[in-house]
């Protein structure tokens, strides 16, 4: 049985406001006046945009999409690429206690504190 691959109406709302606020952040990013804004505001758009990116990588096409550029890239760039970006959207979800760049720490207690409690 074929797999239909076109995304079916909830996809495609999703996927419209996932792409439309990541590249609206995008845009405001790449524009000079962003880096003049206070550091708090300009972090929080940062983590906007790992946190929509990560959902994104749930829908499952996009994941097929991924794999072949792990294929055509050169080896392993795709694989660390979107580990660093799970590491980081993971540092943003689970740490919510950072409100500017120069306050991010890990340190691997920190990171395994739930692990190393039981």
């Amino acid at each position: 049985m074929k797999k239909d691959l076109h995304p079916d109406k909830s996809e495609t709302e999703f996927l419209q406001l996932a792409y439309n606020k990541f590249c609206d952040i995008f845009e405001e990013i790449f524009n000079y006046s962003f880096w003049e804004k206070d550091p708090y505001y300009r972090f929080s758009r940062e983590r906007e945009t790992f946190l929509i990116y990560t959902e994104i990588l749930y829908y499952e096409p996009i994941n097929w999409v991924i794999e072949e550029i792990k294929k055509i890239r050169p080896p392993m760039e795709g694989g660390i690429a979107s580990k660093l970006f799970k590491f980081i959207r993971n540092i943003f979800s689970h740490f919510p206690f950072f409100d500017y760049w120069d306050e991010v720490w890990v340190s691997k207690s920190l990171v395994n504190w739930y692990k190393n409690s039981k």
